[in-house]
């Protein structure tokens, strides 16, 4: 067994796309309900998953799931777990939440030494800094300025990566003054207006996306940057 174990979260309709999180001898990732303080664990926008839904520890060469008395509950091979006791997680078996409703994966295969040298030799080129009082994102090297409700729509679809949110709900955080009562409500064609602005600046590294009656998501597009320079 690896010294890392990886934790997935399937989500619905983007399998492969989840977040994750690697699991140290000796640690526990903690999974519930997406909140302003969620911190370090791994976060699932999903309501009907509690705040501290359930806990994956690893305990030498053992991996450990423990339902932290969530309403919803979580499954072990289709088994509800007792709330608060630790149940021994093998290759190859199926952990849910919610009736199966949410599917973490625990790869015990792991691909540690691939993911040290793609950090280590890639890590200035991709990470992301947000910075709030210039209105823009450093990407790299790059630095890119947007207006005020671009930053807004960039830094919510940013917190979700990979994951869909409502247009509503982007009408609600980058309008909030026009989401009272006795004032102008925020139109569909602003929003699309918007998402549009924001795709240009943002150029290859990102790219958002809307998906009929789903919302929108966006996503990283370094492998996209690199077709794109390799066909021209």
């Amino acid at each position: 067994m690896p010294d890392i174990v990886k934790i997935i979260l399937d989500t619905a309709g983007q399998k492969g796309h989840g977040s994750f999180l690697y699991l140290e001898q000796g640690k526990s990732i903690t999974i519930g309900r997406h909140t302003r303080s969620s911190g370090d664990m791994l976060a699932i926008y999903n309501q009907l998953v509690s705040k501290r839904h359930c806990c994956v520890s690893r305990v030498r060469q053992d991996v450990y799931v423990e339902d932290l008395g969530s309403k919803n509950g979580t499954e072990l091979n289709g088994q509800r777990l007792i709330p608060h006791r630790k149940y021994p997680v093998a290759p190859g078996d199926r952990l849910t939440l919610v009736s199966g409703l949410v599917r973490l994966q625990v790869d015990f295969d792991g691909d540690l030494e691939e993911t040290r040298e793609y950090a280590v030799s890639d890590l200035l080129e991709r990470e992301v800094q947000l910075h709030d009082h210039l209105q823009s994102i450093q990407i790299g090297n790059e630095q890119v300025t947007l207006s005020k409700k671009e930053y807004l729509l960039f830094k919510l679809l940013h917190d979700r990566l990979d994951h869909f949110v409502t247009k509503e709900e982007i009408m609600q955080r980058v309008w909030p003054e026009r989401c009272m009562e006795n004032t102008e409500l925020v139109g569909i064609d602003e929003v699309n207006s918007l998402i549009y602005r924001t795709n240009k600046k943002l150029g290859s590294s990102f790219v958002i996306k809307s998906v009929y009656k789903k919302g929108v998501y966006m996503k990283r597009e370094e492998s996209y940057a690199g077709s794109e320079a390799s066909n021209s």
